[in-house]
């Protein structure tokens, strides 16, 4: 790409058709294990305990073609971009492409989306099967730091951490509420939540009744909203310059002074390297 020439951007198309129909074609397989999974399950009363573990291996498979295609959606749009920004005259527009040793996928230093259209909708199981908050934080940054700028929040590093402490993310979900909500912040039901209805009822005689989404994806943009829109709760946090004294804030309005995990998160923010996605 030393000599550049618009018409080069054809390359970029071609390779998204590609990634178009690999994708495609992987959906088509995935509804065929589904279903092999199905007709297993409902003769497995015939076969014994190796068709339960049969079926569970179907259920793996299932999970991990949904990442798959989860990551090459990422790649499609990537490549959606870079060829629209190489047309209209951008010689820098294909950036670096990077896959991690971990197999996630991040574009230059950091990734996000330009249009909520294409954000995918990510489920509970998919967060329960990030081995580590590392893999947990690549599938969730780019949905947090969309979410954030749309609502005005400079630190999405700090609203992804929270679940890690609130409901132990990604390993730890054991809360009805987020395995049957996909509610990972114990968000209360509020008609004005953006995606929300009415789920289940706390058990701790806290009162109330927990807001439900569809996915996580949902849940993600109401954790966004709730810091972030004009009137909310969390102006103070908003007004703060650093992310430690946002997080300090931020915390304490979420679960009272006796949260102690701001420091927890302060410190994950630094290790992870989560200021890459401060919105400036």
């Amino acid at each position: 790409m030393n000599d550049y020439k618009v018409g080069d951007y054809q390359i970029f198309d071609e390779a998204g058709k590609t990634i178009n129909k690999l994708n495609s074609e992987l959906d088509t397989s995935k509804t065929s294990i589904a279903d092999c999974k199905t007709k297993l399950s409902d003769s497995s009363v015939f076969m014994g305990p190796i068709a339960e573990e049969c079926a569970n291996t179907f259920i793996k498979v299932d999970k991990d073609m949904s990442n798959l295609m989860t990551n090459f959606q990422t790649i499609e749009n990537y490549l959606s971009e870079v060829s629209t920004n190489y047309k209209s005259g951008d010689a820098n527009a294909a950036k670096l492409l990077l896959i991690g040793a971990d197999g996630m996928i991040s574009i230059g230093s950091t990734q996000t989306y330009s249009d909520e259209k294409d954000i995918p909708k990510v489920s509970v199981d998919q967060v329960t099967s990030c081995n580590s908050v590392q893999e947990y934080l690549d599938l969730v940054m780019p949905i947090y730091t969309y979410y954030c700028q749309k609502y005005g929040i400079k630190y999405p590093g700090a609203l992804a951490l929270q679940p890690v402490h609130e409901c132990s993310a990604p390993k730890g979900l054991s809360q009805p509420c987020a395995l049957e909500d996909n509610n990972l912040g114990g968000l209360k039901y509020s008609s004005s939540i953006p995606n929300a209805t009415p789920g289940s009822y706390p058990s701790d005689g806290t009162g109330g009744q927990y807001s439900h989404f569809n996915n996580i994806t949902e849940y993600i943009e109401a954790h966004c909203w709730n810091i972030g829109h004009e009137g909310s709760l969390y102006q103070e946090a908003l007004s703060k310059d650093n992310v430690n004294d946002f997080t300090h804030a931020m915390v304490k309005k979420w679960v009272g002074p006796w949260g102690k995990y701001d420091s927890d998160i302060v410190k994950e923010y630094s290790e992870y390297g989560l200021d890459k996605y401060e919105i400036t």
